[in-house]
């Protein structure tokens, strides 16, 4: 189709609905693991959340998610955090974590991609209730 708009002219091209399944592969396992928030300091502009968890892949996990407010959407921004984590044979695995995070009264979610020092990458959601102190991460494999 070709459009005129104010002297641009520009033709698009039609293209068919593309599926989840073509932007992004995940291994059939979803992985989850349970654990506390140890602390909570906020700021105007975000702040900072730490947590612990056990998860049987990896072991003992300590989490720290570092948020921004998005000034434009409040109860919502971006994510970047670190996690580390040390196996029962005492090997550690180490992450770079970023994504983006909502919250809704004591429940937050954070959506967020995992870069894994084993050479996997993680499609991770995080879920955060402020009332009880807990977590949940739920995790899959990209495949690549």
């Amino acid at each position: 189709m070709f459009y005129d708009y104010k002297g641009l002219s520009f033709t698009t091209h039609w293209r068919p609905r593309v599926s989840l399944s073509n932007i992004i592969a995940l291994e059939e396992d979803v992985l989850s693991f349970e654990g506390k928030v140890t602390s909570v300091a906020l700021t105007d502009n975000g702040g900072t959340i730490t947590g612990r968890g056990n998860a049987s892949v990896y072991g003992l996990i300590y989490l720290t998610y570092n948020i921004s407010v998005n000034p434009s959407s409040p109860g919502r921004g971006a994510m970047v955090g670190r996690a580390t984590a040390i196996a029962e044979d005492g090997t550690e695995a180490t992450a770079v974590l970023s994504g983006v995070w909502d919250r809704q009264g004591h429940l937050a979610k954070i959506y967020c991609f995992d870069d894994i020092s084993d050479g996997h990458i993680h499609l991770a959601v995080v879920s955060i209730n402020f009332k009880d102190e807990s977590l949940r991460v739920d995790f899959s494999r990209v495949k690549r």
